[in-house]
């Protein structure tokens, strides 16, 4: 086992606590924390890992412009026609909305709707319905 005097048991003072990558603790004297000792190595591992990205960019690129020479015509035209398709959704469902809101607007009335025809009919009058109130009213003049 370890001496615990030797210092090799991170209990010396010196263990920055920080992880320097890999899970594994770096040891140096006190206020070295921002010491990458592997720095170059690490820099160059991300460095691999950034150019497969870029080379998977170029690639899309290539393909992107190849396409466009091709059928770029025809990718745009049936694109145009998927945006149409939806912007017409989009407009009836819009106005299947505002025809459902406006609806709803109207039955937050039928409380002192339903309140009028109780009362007529508690009175022997024929509740009046808006088809009715329509004609009543021409016959009136």
């Amino acid at each position: 086992m370890h001496d615990q005097r030797d210092g090799r048991d991170g209990r010396d003072g010196n263990d920055c606590g920080h992880d320097h990558g890999g899970g594994s603790h770096q040891h140096g004297p006190s206020g070295s924390e921002f010491l990458e000792l592997e720095l170059s190595r690490m820099l160059y591992s991300r460095a691999s890992e950034v150019a497969k990205e870029v080379a998977v960019e170029i690639l899309r690129d290539a393909v992107r412009e190849r396409l466009r020479e091709r059928i770029g015509d025809k990718l745009r035209a049936i694109g145009r026609l998927a945006a149409d398709e939806l912007a017409e959704d989009v407009a009836v469902n819009l106005e299947i909305e505002a025809r459902i809101a406006a609806h709803m607007q109207r039955g937050m009335g039928v409380g002192a709707r339903l309140e009028a025809a109780i009362a007529q009919t508690a009175r022997g009058d024929a509740p009046e319905t808006p088809a009715r109130a329509g004609r009543s009213r021409r016959r009136r003049r």
